[in-house]
């Protein structure tokens, strides 16, 4: 039961993420999206492998890697502008 509410949480912060955008809440380069995607697919992904669910290991082992990927392409831009 515990898992489950855990498992609802974070997937109501990969929705939350995503309404926002839809709703011109948010932008796909801030990082309040892109971490909160990074944070509720990295729970997700802990979950499915507790409960051995490989689709959703793959699908949100992905996300993980998608959003951390651009999480760290926001975070360099920012470090090192471009110059121009």
């Amino acid at each position: 039961m515990t898992l489950q509410v855990i498992q609802i949480v974070f997937a109501i912060g990969i929705v939350a993420a995503f309404a926002s955008l839809q709703f011109g809440l948010a932008a796909p380069q801030e990082t309040r999206y892109l971490v909160t995607n990074l944070v509720s697919s990295t729970g997700l992904a802990i979950t499915d492998v507790l409960t051995v669910q490989l689709g959703f290991i793959i699908t949100n082992g992905l996300w993980v890697l998608v959003s951390a990927a651009g999480l760290l392409s926001v975070l360099r831009r920012r470090r090192h502008p471009p110059t121009e």
